[in-house]
């Protein structure tokens, strides 16, 4: 069996992404924060605009040979206070090519970039409770569960990234709930 390969789409991938989109949100469509009718809507031109890389998102596909068999999105937030988080997004593996470790490649690959984004501290993601193919899958890619219940049958997951940029936002917000506890113990006289 050929080794699967995960590259960055570009904007040619765009009708290839769109369908294998489409079909994921058509299998699991509350995995999506879209629905079908929304997506098929948009303008295939949007589409390849929306695989450009920049600084905040790109998105990755596993092929198998020229095929698209999985997609995944890492996107950053542009709020400077929570600039140390990443979002993993749309993840989504054709049922054919699913326990072939497609999944596992394309979420490394993920990983992988926001490893090399210094400022990045955490990456994050929502996955369906009842999925246990994909809970298995970012589990064993070293991800958590977040501390806080299920939403919407929803579970939130983390990955603390290992590089000094934690270590330094880490040190940042312990210097700034010093500052916090200072202020809370001001004592304002009355008039």
């Amino acid at each position: 069996m050929p080794a699967t390969s995960v590259r960055p789409l570009t904007p040619d991938d765009a009708s290839a992404y769109r369908a294998l989109r489409l079909a994921g949100i058509a299998e699991l469509p509350a995995a999506f924060c879209t629905t079908h009718a929304a997506e098929s809507g948009l303008p295939l031109a949007q589409i390849a605009q929306r695989l450009h890389a920049t600084s905040k998102q790109i998105i990755f596909g596993a092929f198998d040979k020229e095929q698209l068999i999985a997609i995944a999105g890492l996107r950053r937030e542009p709020i400077s206070v929570v600039h140390d988080k990443a979002n993993l997004w749309g993840v989504y593996v054709t049922p054919q090519a699913r326990g072939r470790g497609a999944g596992r490649q394309l979420v490394q690959a993920a990983i992988d970039h926001a490893c090399a984004i210094p400022e990045l501290g955490r990456v994050r993601l929502a996955v369906a409770q009842d999925n246990h193919a994909a809970l298995t899958l970012y589990l064993a890619c070293g991800f958590t569960l977040e501390n806080c219940p299920a939403s919407d049958g929803m579970l939130q997951m983390q990955l603390l990234l290992p590089h000094p940029a934690r270590a330094s936002a880490s040190a940042s917000a312990s210097a700034a709930s010093n500052v916090i506890m200072k202020i809370n113990t001001l004592q304002i006289p009355a008039k």
